[in-house]
């Protein structure tokens, strides 16, 4: 059960890792813009991933290999990370609906009360997801041109539709 338990980890990396660069590959560029793509470096990303967790588990396997005991597995650890999967998924769902503001500041607070196993202070922290949503919301909307939708549930709520057309 050791065994298993401590492979769970890597083996969810590595599947995540063949999923992400299967779906990089779907990715496709307006513009033919050279010999690098658009999917290119989320496949390097994918890559280097699968490279990383098998350099952990070798270093892992080697050290188990000597004398060493190795560590136990930290259940709260693994809990955690399950938690933060599912907090993931709630973001997915909570941004179509609460859109990117509230979504990220729920996020980033989820985040930070996970990974501090909910020894904060509530009150620097809820100052700190806010920070760290705006520091975000900068690089999509000032560095990358993206906008990201403010409040989708409010533009259902009064009927806002897409934004007028400008004629030229």
């Amino acid at each position: 059960m050791n065994l298993l338990a401590r492979l769970f980890v890597p083996i969810s990396l590595i599947v995540f890792a063949v999923i992400y660069y299967i779906q990089a590959g779907e990715i496709r560029s307006l513009y033919d813009t050279g010999p690098i793509g658009a999917a290119d470096f989320p496949k390097l990303l994918a890559v280097g991933l699968v490279v990383a967790v098998i350099t952990a588990v070798g270093l892992d396997l080697r050290k188990a290999g000597r004398a060493e005991r190795a560590e136990p597995v930290d259940w709260g650890g693994v809990g955690a990370a399950l938690l933060v999967v599912a907090v993931c998924a709630v973001y997915v769902a909570l941004f179509r609906v609460a859109g990117y503001f509230i979504a990220t500041t729920a996020f980033g607070l989820a985040l930070l009360a996970i990974f501090s196993r909910l020894k904060l202070n509530w009150l620097v922290a809820l100052v700190e997801a806010v920070i760290l949503m705006a520091v975000i919301y900068g690089l999509f909307a000032g560095l990358f041109d993206v906008r990201l939708p403010a409040y989708p549930a409010l533009d259902l709520l009064f009927g806002a539709g897409p934004a007028p057309e400008v004629s030229r």
